[in-house]
């Protein structure tokens, strides 16, 4: 990689969804504590935001503080006569309480400071200077914020659904961001379900797609739904805390039944539940709770599949929305009181900046054949054969379900159409007509141990049951070392060419095949990934890390146990000296370097992962050899923020597959479109660079990660984040199936109601290791 950047980088410009903030009128911004106490109990703090809010209002009364609601309090001009004051809430929950509200001064900042040069600094006692900016960024972002979100409808064609409940309104709110290019306002736009519908009982008939039918089972999915919304019932606004566990003709109020209470002239379903208002508890009609237009607090599944099919925007559309938003922020500044004190004025253009676009890689596939890509960065592999096909002698399918719904000759006409697809991809089967076993759902470990003799079995389940999937992987991970692959049953049916691939290039994986060859390292490397899964079924955390184990298209991985939502890996030097073995013993050769590449971290937990995980992976190299010190690439992986990049020609369009911007970051880092967008606008990973001793250049930096972005290989395209992030990703989501019990009997599935019985039943579950047939396979994939 000694090329310059010249030689293989395409200069573009993107438009991004920030505007410059280009001045700040006040010279200094003071920040104050809001202390709001029970008058009664003067240690007991107020917590309820809203109330916060509408009792600092009152305590304000025309003064120039802004108050983000919480903790801080912003002026412009020092305060010289506050003193503490008592106010009252007009929140019924707080009519007879008193508070006292008392500010201290906090800190000041200087806000000359924020456009001074933001380049990287590397010289001692930066971290100072950081910290300050980064607080002044927290006090501006707080300022802005206190403005509130601006929020638009589009057209019938994309916001408007009767059907639904809801219609979509587009929310917009703006956030300050200290970058290395100057000093920004984010527009973040967010499609939110604003109610459409009457009352609760339409929600009701929407969210079942007609009549609900009577109480029962169906209606607990609803009562989330229902928890949190505002209703006017009569005359006066409550909210509500669910629904009730009897249906309404069971019901009593003061031993009147719920008609002769209410008394109301509208028609009552008695078979459906009551909603109940919170605090009192009462019971009430869905038909008599009426809705005004609000968030939804949760909506279904289908319903949140509309959503999202109604909230894609083209690039034009979402632009000039955004554009629309700067407008409004550019007034709101301006006119807000206490906020326009501060004199902040905002571009009225969304920002500029200049990008490369890298060169794709060559794709290698069978028979010394290159992949011909398109302009959206995918290829085909029709009539292609893979670069290292798997070699099948035996093997079988397990269907747990009835030969009504699953017939023998339904799975004969899958299994043909399979091995001649799989043909046509250079994967050879000795066997024209696999073992067909029938068998119930609980009986998962007898039938896949009569079948331990495949090399891989094909299991047909008749839903997306997550214990039934869970138990298959369980068996086949833990206790008896197979390769397994679920397919649901309805997929078995007719000609599915393309879902029939996807299956063969997850197969030719796990079985240690390799779909294409996109890149070789200059060096002998090995490559590292490490993500934590937070949510699963045995109550903890589930730590996953991969590593290669060739030159960086096949990888192996294990699973680590983590006290619930703990997010560093403790136990790095272990898990890395068992790589640098794996990896020599199939190489035979020491890496000259080690990239790795971690998924999941926030800004605050950066020291902890370089002083935890950056220090046990060198402690993990001297505990193979005292003496060996490879160089360390250290990059983190983003997907979780709201920046967006789009090209201008004539129209907006999104970025071409491989655009970097290097400008958009408050740290050492850069932005990448490493894949092309389905719908919408395509969403950049954004890659921080925490430590690099290396000696790869910035430039070589980008291109190794989009030459990993072609490495995935169940897919024919790139994807938008380098293939080891994805199979940690996968890993610890797999991972967590790995454990000592049968998975439908976890706590999870089996305990409900008793917390504490939860909690001690978790207690005995654990995870073991992945059988040894396994150890060394993508078996996770």
């Amino acid at each position: 990689m000694d090329k310059t950047d010249t030689e293989y980088i395409e200069p573009t410009t993107v438009v991004t969804n920030h505007a410059r903030l280009n001045s700040i009128r006040a010279k200094r911004i003071y920040v104050y504590t809001v202390e709001i106490t029970n008058a009664d109990a003067r240690d007991e703090q107020l917590k309820d935001t809203q109330t916060r809010i509408e009792l600092f209002a009152k305590a304000a009364n025309q003064s120039s503080l802004v108050f983000d609601g919480r903790e801080y309090a912003y002026t412009a001009h020092k305060l010289l006569n506050w003193s503490t004051v008592s106010v009252h809430s007009a929140n019924a929950e707080f009519a007879h309480t008193a508070f006292h509200i008392a500010l201290h001064l906090h800190r000041t900042y200087d806000t000359q400071a924020l456009f001074k040069d933001q380049s990287p600094k590397e010289t001692a006692g930066t971290d100072d200077l950081d910290q300050y900016s980064r607080g002044m960024e927290f006090a501006l972002d707080s300022i802005i914020r206190s403005t509130g979100a601006y929020t638009e409808t589009l057209d019938k064609q994309h916001g408007d659904d009767k059907a639904t409940g809801f219609s979509v309104h587009w929310e917009h709110r703006a956030s300050v961001r200290v970058l290395r290019s100057g000093v920004y306002v984010a527009i973040n736009a967010h499609a939110r379900p604003i109610t459409n519908v009457k009352t609760v009982a339409d929600l009701a008939r929407a969210f079942f797609r007609g009549n609900p039918g009577p109480a029962g089972p169906a209606w607990t999915r609803f009562d989330a739904n229902v928890r949190g919304l505002r209703v006017c019932v009569g005359s006066t606004y409550v909210v509500l805390n669910g629904l009730t566990t009897r249906v309404h003709r069971d019901l009593r109020i003061n031993g009147s039944s719920i008609d002769e209470y209410y008394k109301s002239t509208d028609s009552l379903d008695s078979a459906w539940p009551c909603a109940v208002i919170a605090h009192t508890n009462t019971p009430v009609p869905l038909e008599l709770c009426k809705l005004e237009p609000q968030l939804l607090p949760r909506i279904s599944g289908w319903q949140r599949m509309k959503l999202m099919a109604q909230s894609v925007l083209s690039p034009t559309q979402r632009q000039h929305m955004l554009e629309r938003a700067v407008q409004h922020v550019q007034k709101v500044c301006a006119e807000t009181p206490g906020v326009s004190d501060f004199g902040i004025t905002v571009s009225s253009e969304l920002a500029r900046v200049e990008a490369r676009v890298l060169p794709r890689p060559r794709i290698s596939l069978g028979s010394s054949t290159f992949a011909q890509l398109d302009p959206h960065a995918s290829w085909t592999i029709d009539r292609q054969t893979l670069y290292k096909a798997a070699h099948i002698h035996k093997w079988a399918i397990a269907v747990f379900c009835s030969k009504q719904q699953c017939p023998e000759s339904q799975l004969l006409a899958f299994s043909k159409q399979l091995i001649k697809t799989a043909h046509e991809l250079g994967l050879s089967f000795d066997e024209s007509k696999p073992q067909i076993t029938y068998a119930q759902t609980n009986r998962v470990y007898d039938t896949l141990h009569t079948l331990r003799d495949a090399q891989f079995i094909l299991c047909v389940v008749p839903s997306t049951s997550v214990s039934l999937y869970g138990e298959i992987k369980r068996v086949a991970y833990t206790q008896l070392g197979i390769h397994t692959q679920c397919v649901n049953i309805r997929n078995t049916k007719g000609s599915r060419t393309k879902l029939v691939e996807a299956l063969l290039l997850k197969i030719n994986t796990k079985l240690g095949g390799q779909t294409t060859n996109s890149f070789q390292p200059s060096e002998p490397t090995l490559y590292i990934a490490a993500d934590v899964c937070h949510t699963t079924e045995i109550g903890v955390s589930v730590a996953s890390f991969v590593w290669s184990i060739d030159s960086g298209q096949t990888f192996a991985g294990t699973v680590v146990q983590h006290p619930k939502r703990q997010e560093i890996i403790e136990n790095m030097d272990v898990l890395v000296r068992h790589a640098l073995r794996v990896h020599y013993k199939h190489t035979r050769v020491k890496p000259v370097q080690i990239v790795y590449l971690r998924d999941g971290v926030s800004d605050s937990q950066l020291g902890d992962v370089r002083r935890i995980e950056l220090d046990g992976l060198m402690r993990g190299c001297k505990l193979v050899d005292s003496t060996y010190e490879p160089r360390v690439l250290l990059m983190i992986a983003r997907k979780r923020h709201c920046t967006r990049f789009v090209q201008q020609s004539s129209n907006f369009e999104n970025c071409v597959p491989g655009t970097v911007v290097t400008q958009m970051t408050s740290h050492n880092g850069f932005h990448m479109v490493a894949h092309h967008a389905i719908h919408g606008v395509s969403k950049p990973t954004y890659f921080l660079i925490t430590h690099n001793t290396t000696q790869m250049s910035e430039a070589d930096i980008h291109n190794m990660s989009y030459n990993l972005c072609f490495a995935y290989p169940i897919v024919t395209r790139a994807v938008t984040m380098p293939a080891p992030l994805y199979y940690a990703h996968r890993l610890s989501g797999k991972g967590r199936v790995q454990i000592n019990a049968p998975f439908d009997m976890l706590p999870y599935f089996t305990v409900k109601k008793n917390a504490k019985a939860k909690r001690a039943a978790e207690e005995d579950v654990h995870l073991v290791p992945v059988h040894h047939n396994l150890a060394d396979s993508m078996y996770f994939m």
